[in-house]
């Protein structure tokens, strides 16, 4: 997802979860951002270590952590497999070969038939009024029942970006816009950035517009926001709110 991620050319080695963002800092320092679970800060040294594990297995990082510190290899090797213990624990990091989890499965599984019902639920309002409160809740629902990692994959299988687009933009995605967030506002299920972001996503690729949702963060303190950008202008959201956010994915 991000041009900062390290690659590993060892098949036998670890890679990052797929669900993982690399947020490279300048200080050398990284945040490993997990979409649907946790925000891991490591620094410096930890990086330049994870990226030695990635980028050429874990028995080279034991061989230069040994040297770097002084070390005997012995003490470097299980200095390294602790820290790869901690980051698969933590599920940031991953074998290359590992086979995903029978639960992992049953849950992809259960979103890919149970989303596109709660989805087809929402198409049967033909308000706008309708649509949207129907979307922000299949959007709640999923994220809560889902994982945001996994009700993205299936909500950009389900809405795709469009072959073609509408000459008309502008004056729809301002009515996209107003309506996810005003009945956003006004809404008892918990609505927040996710669920603005994924209706509007929706709205917009379903009328022929091609959209972009982002994933940003800021550092100081460590926060997250996501918007949907389309069209040159940012909808589900204040763009003054999104600007401190500095993007680390993009979805579309």
């Amino acid at each position: 997802m991000t041009s900062d991620q390290p690659r590993n050319p060892d098949e036998t080695g670890y890679r990052l979860h797929p669900d993982v963002v690399w947020i490279a800092r300048p200080d050398g320092s990284a945040r490993l951002m997990h979409m649907s679970a946790n925000v891991c800060a490591i620094d410096a040294d930890a990086a330049a270590l994870l990226k030695s594990v990635l980028d050429m297995g874990a028995e080279h990082a034991a061989t230069e952590l040994a040297a770097n510190e002084e070390i005997d290899e012995a003490e470097a090797r299980e200095e390294v497999q602790d820290f790869i213990a901690e980051l698969r624990q933590q599920k940031l990091i991953q074998p290359l070969q590992q086979r995903q989890p029978l639960l992992e499965q049953i849950r992809d599984g259960a979103a890919r038939t149970l989303m596109p019902g709660a989805i087809r639920l929402v198409g049967l309002s033909r308000s706008m009024r309708g649509k949207v409160w129907g979307l922000l809740w299949a959007a709640r629902w999923a994220v809560a029942q889902f994982g945001w990692a996994r009700a993205v994959r299936e909500w950009e299988r389900l809405y795709p970006q469009p072959a073609v687009e509408t000459a008309q933009r502008d004056e729809h995605l301002a009515a996209i816009d107003h309506a996810v967030r005003q009945r956003a506002s006004r809404s008892l299920i918990g609505v927040e950035c996710k669920e603005r972001s994924l209706a509007c996503l929706a709205l917009a690729r379903e009328s022929g517009i091609a959209a972009e949702m982002i994933v940003g963060v800021t550092h100081n303190p460590l926060q997250g926001h996501v918007w949907v950008e389309a069209g040159g202008r940012v909808i589900s959201d204040n763009p003054e709110h999104c600007r401190p956010f500095e993007p680390v994915a993009r979805y579309g």
